[in-house]
This record gives structure tokens, sequence and C-alpha cells, in this order.
């Protein structure tokens, strides 16, 4: 198995920290109808967003070399890294 086939736990750990993150929010919010408590769950999807496209990244990043990629697909794992940077320093369209 490789390095980066090892990754993938820690990018599965990532998904299941953030899915219960968000539902503890969101638990908190119902329990006391904090405004703030469903913005901080509705923030935290960004950080599910980024663990799927880390483990994405990571599975394609993990596949050999071919004739296309003579040096394999490490590079996906950059790809990563740009999509998160996007949603941290894109502001969301706003419809209003």
């Amino acid at each position: 198995m490789s390095a980066r086939a090892d990754l993938t736990k820690y990018a599965w750990l990532s998904i299941t920290a953030a899915v219960v993150t968000i539902a503890l929010k969101f638990g908190a919010y119902v329990l006391t109808g904090s405004v703030g408590l469903l913005s901080d769950a509705a923030e935290s999807i960004v950080n599910l967003v980024a663990a799927f496209v880390a483990l994405l990244a990571l599975h394609v990043a993990a596949q050999p070399a071919d004739d296309d990629h003579h040096f394999g697909h490490s590079k996906a794992e950059y790809f990563s890294a740009v999509v998160e940077g996007l949603m941290i320093f894109v502001p969301p369209s706003s419809s209003c």
C-alpha cells in the first residue's frame, strides 16, 4: 500500500470530524435557538467540502504513471489546496 493510500484514512477521519462538528453545532442551535451557532454550523460545511476534495485528490494522486502523466498524478494534491483557498478567500455570491 502506498503512502498516499495510507493518508486516505486521515482524510476519512477529517470527514468524520467535520460531520460530527456540524451535527453538534446544529444540535446546539436547536437547543438554544442561537443564530450564531447556526451560522457557525453552516460555516463548518467548508471544512467538510475541503476534506472531501482532499480525499478525492489523494485518490487521484495515488494513481500510477500512465501515457499522459509520465511522472504520476501527484500534482492532483495541489488541486485540493486551491479549492480550499478559494473557499476561504472568495465570498459566496448573494442573491439579495
